[in-house]
């Protein structure tokens, strides 16, 4: 199974899910840079939820999820330094999967939970 794990950046958290620029070339299909397809991604509650899948052009041509992100983070309570963990469903290439972690303090312990 294809996936990959971020900590959430201050961009993650506010506008868009920047996607490493590698996993999105070997497991996401090709999008003109300027160009935006919609993706399917359930979370692992069973919720579908739709992004839009977009790659900048010119300086940057990193690969971001924009439409429908921020709606998911504001959802999930995601902030600065939580986890997002994405990726490509075996067996079905244009289905994927994506869940989060949060970050807490529990007897002075750093603990990560899971977020449905």
């Amino acid at each position: 199974m294809a996936r990959f794990e971020k900590k959430l950046t201050k961009t993650d958290e506010g506008s868009m899910l920047v996607i490493p620029t590698r996993f999105s070339r070997n497991h996401m299909r090709r999008v003109e840079g300027g160009r935006s397809e919609n993706i399917t991604v359930v979370d692992v509650g069973g919720t579908e939820w739709t992004f839009g899948y977009y790659v900048r052009r010119h300086r940057n041509p990193r690969p971001v999820l924009r439409s429908g992100w921020r709606r998911y983070v504001l959802e999930k309570e995601l902030k600065v330094g939580d986890r997002i963990i994405f990726e490509r469903v075996d067996g079905f290439p244009e289905l994927y999967r994506i869940g989060a972690k949060k970050r807490i303090h529990l007897f002075g312990q750093e603990v990560w939970i899971d977020v449905f």
